[in-house]
């Protein structure tokens, strides 16, 4: 029986092939594993016109679905229908798991929500035995991630992938899933309000199978917190240690101390990631971050005098932002001398709190069209329009971002930045 996963292309996106698809490459293991045969059709920086030929038959079809991206994927389920009637399609991710009862997914047989590895296994099951189960299917959480097999990465080509780590091709890893924070503009419903996180030696004999069979030293990692354990942290620097990795990773600010900093770059980690999300406390407090400006900015120097590369995620336009809070966060860039800031545009994704009390956070929603719901794209690297908030309309807000990144043209970024950001935001590199 041979399953297609779908992987969606997504044209707003900046660089639509800027890393592999991890999740497909998981559900692709989990299901080899249990006897199918898989196809990967990564029709990712496909325009409209040309995805069409590259849809082949299956006897299960499964498309990837983010919010961004669901229109197009109901359009890919609609030719399978048309072209191979007999054949069921499936869906999952992040965004039917916000919407799963939504009409706009009624093409689908089977929703799946949360993880897939084991659903889809469930799934695939039913119809290889012409067994009836529900249509939204759901299963707990994994808590074993050990248990996971890796991703199977020779399901796709990974030369197409461009997504750098210091100057150098690297690929993407996941080490825990889950979070417990609450900020008010994510969803956690697809890995859960726990941490989940794999064992130090699996993520380990991870890095040492892909340096083995991809001669490939530099990775991404994508956890929310990066190995949150000073236990942990200790035993992963010990065991990577001969291996000569560089890697970039994400942390919250609460979490540093100059000892962490020093045990990440000793391990390896050349740059940190940050999600700060603005220069103003209130609006911190009105994401319910968790956080103070005060702890972010300390956090930024205590990477810089370990030799870390900081990163600074931005996000502009969330409920309660005027063009006074916008100017904190410039003010903030500037005197924490960050060495790289990138901004995006609020949008409230389905299963966040504002996209569900929109009321409640004083929002209009004007746009109910998902394709609008995009953070960043194009050559002038604005978001969609989505919202009006008390303060600021869609249009003006659009204004501020546009002098935003006039401002981050002008900046000099220290560091290694992603080629999208030099060819196509035009921001300046320290030292041209």
């Amino acid at each position: 029986m041979l399953i297609d996963l779908i992987r969606v292309p997504d044209p707003n996106c900046i660089d639509d092939l800027l890393d592999e698809p991890l999740g497909l490459l998981y559900l692709g293991a989990s299901l080899k594993n249990n006897g199918y045969e898989v196809r990967i059709t990564n029709l990712a920086g496909c325009s409209f016109e040309n995805w069409k030929p590259k849809i082949k038959e299956a006897d299960l079809y499964s498309i990837q679905l983010y919010t961004p991206t669901v229109n197009i994927g109901i359009e890919i389920a609609k030719f399978i229908k048309a072209n191979f009637p007999q054949k069921p399609v499936i869906c999952g991710g992040a965004h039917p798991t916000a919407l799963p009862d939504s009409e706009d997914l009624s093409i689908f047989d089977n929703v799946v929500i949360g993880e897939g590895e084991k659903s889809i296994v469930i799934v695939a099951d039913s119809y290889r035995n012409n067994n009836r189960i529900s249509r939204i299917v759901k299963s707990n959480f994994i808590e074993d991630l050990d248990s996971i097999p890796f991703p199977d990465r020779n399901l796709v080509d990974m030369d197409m992938f461009h997504r750098k780590v210091d100057g150098k091709r690297c690929f993407g890893i996941i080490g825990s899933r889950g979070c417990y924070y609450k900020c008010a503009f994510c969803d956690r419903s697809l890995f859960g309000e726990k941490l989940r996180a794999r064992s130090v030696d699996s993520v380990v004999e991870e890095i040492k199978h892909i340096i083995s069979r991809y001669n490939i030293g530099h990775f991404e990692f994508f956890d929310d917190i990066f190995l949150a354990g000073k236990k942990q942290l200790n035993d992963f620097g010990n065991k990577v240690k001969d291996l000569g990795i560089i890697y970039r990773c994400n942390s919250r600010a609460d979490t540093l101390s100059p000892e962490r900093c020093r045990m990440l770059y000793d391990s390896g980690c050349r740059t940190l990631c940050f999600g700060m999300e603005s220069g103003s406390q209130r609006i911190l407090d009105a994401m319910k971050k968790n956080i103070t400006v005060k702890k972010n900015f300390e956090a930024i120097k205590m990477g810089q005098e370990a030799k870390l590369i900081t990163i600074g995620y931005f996000m502009l336009g969330f409920p309660g932002e005027t063009k006074q809070t916008i100017q904190e966060t410039i003010e903030f860039i500037k005197e924490s001398d960050i060495d790289q800031a990138q901004f995006y545009t609020f949008i409230p994704l389905p299963g966040c709190e504002v996209y569900k009390y929109p009321e409640k956070f004083g929002v209009q929603i004007i746009s109910h069209d998902f394709s609008d719901y995009y953070l960043i794209a194009g050559d002038d690297g604005k978001g969609g329009k989505t919202i009006n908030t008390q303060y600021l309309t869609a249009d003006e807000l659009q204004e501020e971002l546009i002098k935003i990144r006039q401002f981050l043209k002008e900046r000099e970024s220290k560091g290694y930045l992603q080629d999208y950001y030099v060819q196509k935001l035009r921001y300046k590199k320290a030292g041209d």
